[in-house]
């Protein structure tokens, strides 16, 4: 029954943001509206990654995006997970930056650090803490970067200490964005007042944003890392991502997490392409995928963490904004024991975002709207949380990378992902958590604002009571803006655990930034 309320709770809070979003402004300006661009890059790094122990290697995948600051220094955030080897389910969520140059035609030169909390097994990550200092050499083409690296990764307060030659693949990808200044103009822009730096051509990308709820139907027999049958249903919440590529074809990404149904800690994050094709006189549209990414942990088998899923799903359109989709497929990992059927239900959010072409678009008739958005980097505590064990119950700290979806200037949306990096046997404890917020008008000469939100989701790992991995977490702060885009949060909340004792204080403090995105809608 817990884990009912849990979903009731997800709906009621998804429901009142299709409501809330849905608004349409009235008010068109004639006022011209400038577009910034901020340069970038996502980073794929692959690491072979020496075990202690006498355990076999375990291959690390790196995805990462990272902006460049100037055009020397760049700074981003990202994850690594296992994809290789006998260590499943370990994830690790950071920031990083370094330095890169094209020091000859097509070659660049690049050096760097990545700090990041996570794990999968605490007795060989410790409390968490990854270190990964690199140096590099690439080489550039107009639509990437290949390169070889040097790094070496390291958790100082666990056992493994690598040091590799690795590959990198860098692809640029610049972004568009609104200044924070902006935000809250509450008015619609004309096709002829929206404007773009460097006599670039303005033009629309589609992106689709889902909510999911999700359960793993594992096949009879299925044994877990223990060899000891463990074959029920698991129940997991997250989050995808669609970006379109063409009119039909997009490519996805997806991260999870259990809420139910088995030792708490498993978690995935998959990608890979889709095709959209609508059929029928209700628009509705048949949506196959094939995927393939990393998970792991809750006791699941999945050998190295690699995993594999096709699925096909069914579309149906619900307002100009909003979709929902059906979905079923089949998931397994190659090298373990993991196989299930699986059904993934979905909230979808369409989002045009405006960015840059090269070939000029004629008048439209569209109208625009702003959307804005808060990025938040933020370091967690856990002041006294409950163990599964009870002789313990010491403080815990986690990064966390927190996105607020604004859909009035008085309510938002929030999306967190969190990975604990020190604290007596907390490696690998990671969390997923969204839910609605609430904040007032800025004041004190627009430089401070108080907000609440409820954040439910999942968490598992680091021995925490958690039983299935649902966890529910109030809480209310402050903010306090240096600048319309950049300021500094610090706010105090309570997690429990809907099936089992934990139960305890939760201290926030981070950075913030807001920005814009220009969408058509």
């Amino acid at each position: 029954m817990k884990h009912k309320k849990l979903l009731s709770v997800l709906i009621t809070t998804l429901t009142t943001s299709v409501f809330a979003a849905d608004v349409s402004l009235n008010s068109t300006t004639s006022a011209p509206l400038l577009l910034q661009k901020q340069s970038g890059f996502f980073r794929l790094s692959f690491d072979n990654i020496k075990m202690p122990q006498d355990i076999q290697n375990m291959g690390l995948l790196g995805i990462t995006y990272y902006a460049d600051v100037t055009p020397l220094v760049y700074a981003g955030i990202g994850g690594y997970g296992s994809i290789t080897g006998t260590q499943g389910g370990l994830f690790v969520l950071g920031f990083g930056g370094g330095l890169h140059k094209e020091f000859w035609p097509h070659w660049w030169g690049d050096a760097g650090l990545y700090v990041g909390g996570g794990g999968g097994r605490s007795s060989l990550v410790g409390g968490g803490l990854m270190l990964r200092p690199y140096l590099g050499l690439a080489y550039s083409w107009s639509w990437a970067r290949l390169g070889i690296h040097y790094s070496y990764v390291d958790f100082p307060s666990g056992e493994i200490h690598s040091q590799q030659i690795g590959l990198d693949l860098d692809i640029p990808c610049d972004f568009y964005y609104v200044p924070a200044s902006n935000l809250y103009n509450n008015s619609l822009f004309a096709f002829g007042n929206i404007h773009l730096p460097s006599d670039r051509y303005l033009a629309f990308q589609r992106n689709d944003f889902s909510l999911i709820l999700q359960s793993y139907n594992q096949t009879n027999g299925t044994r877990n890392v223990n060899n000891e049958v463990q074959d029920g249903t698991i129940g997991l919440v997250g989050a995808e991502l669609d970006h379109y590529l063409t009119e039909k074809w997009f490519w996805w990404i997806k991260t999870s997490g259990a809420f139910s149904g088995n030792p708490n800690g498993y978690m995935d994050v998959l990608g890979g392409l889709g095709y959209h094709w609508i059929t029928g006189p209700l628009e509705m549209a048949v949506v196959p995928q094939l995927g393939a990414g990393a998970g792991g942990g809750g006791n699941v088998d999945t050998g190295g963490g690699i995993l594999i899923q096709p699925q096909i799903g069914l579309e149906l359109p619900l307002t100009h904004s909003f979709a929902a989709r059906a979905s079923g497929g089949y998931l397994w990992a190659p090298d373990g024991n993991f196989k299930a059927v699986t059904a993934t239900g979905a909230i979808i959010y369409h989002l045009d975002i405006a960015t840059a072409g090269t070939k000029q678009l004629t008048n439209m008739t569209d109208r625009f709207t702003i959307q804005g958005w808060r990025v938040q980097l933020l370091n967690q505590t856990y002041i006294h949380p409950q163990r599964s064990y009870p002789t313990d119950d010491s403080a815990i700290n986690l990064v966390a990378l927190q996105i607020d979806q604004f859909i009035t200037p008085l309510f938002f949306f929030s999306y967190q992902a969190a990975s604990a990096y020190s604290g007596d046997h907390s490696g690998g404890y990671a969390s997923g958590m969204i839910g609605p917020g609430i904040q007032t008008p800025e004041f004190f000469n627009k430089r401070l604002q108080a907000f609440a939100e409820l954040l439910v989701g999942a968490g598992g790992g680091g021995s925490l009571a958690l039983g299935g991995g649902a966890i529910i977490e109030p809480l209310a702060g402050v903010r306090f803006a240096f600048t319309p885009a950049w300021g500094l949060q610090a706010s105090i909340g309570q997690l429990k655990a809907l099936h089992n004792d934990l139960n305890t204080p939760v201290v926030n403090v981070g950075l913030t930034l807001k920005l814009g995105t220009l969408n058509r809608g």
